[in-house]
């Protein structure tokens, strides 16, 4: 199998268009699923449902795509680490994120600092399982990691980076009553324990905080027997109406206008992110300027953000 055969799969599996994945990748049609036929040939079984109305991501596409994401991520840092390595002026960065990370929040805060260095530097992104960052972090092949926040241990060094707040998606049409004071939808979350909810493998830190939040409202949660691979799955699968869902609102997409925020005690719930690092990290003085960035002008541009917004 080829990185061009994964990409090409990749541009399917966002698009769920092979006409758009072709135009994407500036292929013809045939060319890309010839590609993709064969790849999954290979890989010995179909990655997509295929029907005249849209391509869905059969269960061994569900959990392969990942992995091909992880390996086209890995190639990406290899171009990047191989560009710094023969041009000494150009400093390297590598940054990992949990997939449950905005990745607007994070261009947003990386947009003045890049800015700033132009072309003397190299910003690479790798999103992983907190496992994995954490790995990775400690093998020194990631500088620093944004993560949920009360992940990482005494070992690592961390700075706040922003909230964000909880959203219930109901898997009913219409998501009912409730109303806070500000106008915005919302619900307690001891009327949203009602409900079934499906969750992600734990990789991402959205389950281990699911739970942790209904267990200090000492409320039990009834979690569906399937798990989600992503965020984008368990919308989807609210939509299907399987059970509810709880995302992080900026990773929102297509139930974003059907999500009502979750009250604890009668205020948001918030989930915090943070910048972290390790403590026998020998990072270089970019780095140091990165970590001092997201310390002292990030903050800024976060609380600017919120006021916009």
């Amino acid at each position: 199998m080829t990185l061009s055969q994964m990409q090409y799969a990749r541009e399917v599996a966002r698009l769920r268009s092979f006409s758009g994945a072709a135009a994407a990748c500036r292929v013809s049609q045939p060319s890309l699923s010839n590609a993709v036929a064969k790849l999954e040939e290979e890989l010995g079984g179909p990655l997509f449902l295929r029907t005249t109305r849209r391509v869905e991501l059969t269960s061994l596409g569900e959990q392969l795509l990942p992995l091909m994401e992880g390996v086209l991520q890995s190639a990406d840092h290899l171009t990047a680490a191989a560009e710094a390595a023969r041009n000494l002026r150009v400093r390297l960065i590598r940054i990992g994120l949990s997939p449950l990370v905005s990745s607007q929040m994070l261009a947003r805060a990386l947009e003045p600092f890049e800015r700033r260095h132009g072309a003397s530097l190299k910003i690479v992104l790798k999103q992983c399982y907190l496992g994995d960052l954490r790995e990775r972090l400690n093998g020194n092949t990631l500088d620093v990691a944004v993560v949920p926040a009360g992940f990482f241990g005494s070992s690592f060094y961390r700075c706040n980076f922003y909230s964000d707040t909880l959203e219930y998606l109901a898997a009913e049409k219409e998501p009912g009553p409730g109303t806070d004071e500000a106008g915005l939808r919302s619900i307690n979350i001891h009327e949203a324990a009602r409900d079934t909810f499906v969750l992600t493998a734990d990789g991402c830190g959205l389950t281990p905080l699911v739970r942790q939040l209904f267990r200090k409202e000492r409320v039990p949660i009834r979690e569906y027997p399937g798990s989600a691979l992503n965020h984008q799955v368990i919308e989807e699968w609210v939509g299907l109406g399987l059970a509810s869902g709880l995302l992080p609102k900026l990773k929102l997409t297509s139930q974003k206008a059907r999500s009502r925020t979750l009250l604890r005690k009668g205020q948001p719930v918030n989930v915090p992110y943070e910048l972290v690092w390790p403590r026998k990290s020998k990072a270089g003085a970019h780095v140091t300027e990165l970590i001092r960035h997201f310390r002292e002008v990030v903050p800024k541009l976060i609380t600017g953000s919120s006021t916009r917004s």
